[in-house]
């Protein structure tokens, strides 16, 4: 029965902490930037959702692994909420018409770099990698998303890198690899990374 109780304490923390992490990204999105988009931008939420309708319609299995605070598990699914699941994505879209001057952007044949310094923006880079030899830049041919986020205050220091492979045009694996350094507190270290097939 301690046994039983520890794992549910364990799922709770797991989860508060990242319903935690991805409210803080929302919250700290400038009130201005929270609309329309911006064709220079690649399009993330429209992304995630097409690859949420395809993942929907197959018959797949997720291998998810999770270490925090240094306690590790490890779950296989069948089925899975994705809107959840991509929460930290989709709170990373900078697909807005209000940030067209607060992003560098670099495109490459097969890569598209957004980056920023403005410290107001939780996203610092979005690189965007295509297929090689493909000059479509649709959604299917999308190869691999690299997202990098850095939140600092007074308080508190977050960092994460989060990624997205795709294989064939569908979703392959995702990981979100962070830490949160709070004032007084250890530093914390999270990885969550799960594979489909």
């Amino acid at each position: 029965m301690h046994t039983i109780f520890k794992r549910f304490f364990y799922y709770l923390t797991v989860l508060f902490s990242f319903l935690f992490f991805a409210f803080i990204i929302s919250s700290c999105t400038p009130p201005d930037v929270k609309e329309t988009t911006n064709s220079q931008f690649f399009d993330l939420e429209g992304f995630l959702d097409n690859q949420i309708i395809q993942l929907d319609k197959k018959e797949i299995t997720i291998t998810k692994k999770t270490i925090l605070q240094g306690q590790k598990d490890e779950q296989i699914f069948k089925k899975i909420d994705w809107k959840d699941e991509f929460a930290f994505f989709y709170a990373s879209d900078i697909n807005k018409r209000q940030l067209r001057d607060r992003y560098k952007i670099e495109k490459k044949p097969q890569e598209w770099i957004f980056k920023t310094e403005d410290e107001k923006l939780i996203v610092k880079e979005m690189k965007i990698i295509f297929n090689q030899n493909i000059t479509s830049k649709s959604f299917k041919n999308v190869k691999e998303i690299v997202i990098v986020q850095k939140d600092k205050n007074n308080l508190y220091e977050n960092d994460r890198t989060l990624i997205i492979k795709v294989k064939n045009g569908l979703l392959e694996s995702y990981s979100i690899k962070g830490s949160e350094d709070v004032i007084l507190n250890e530093k914390q270290g999270f990885l969550v990374e799960a594979t489909v097939k």
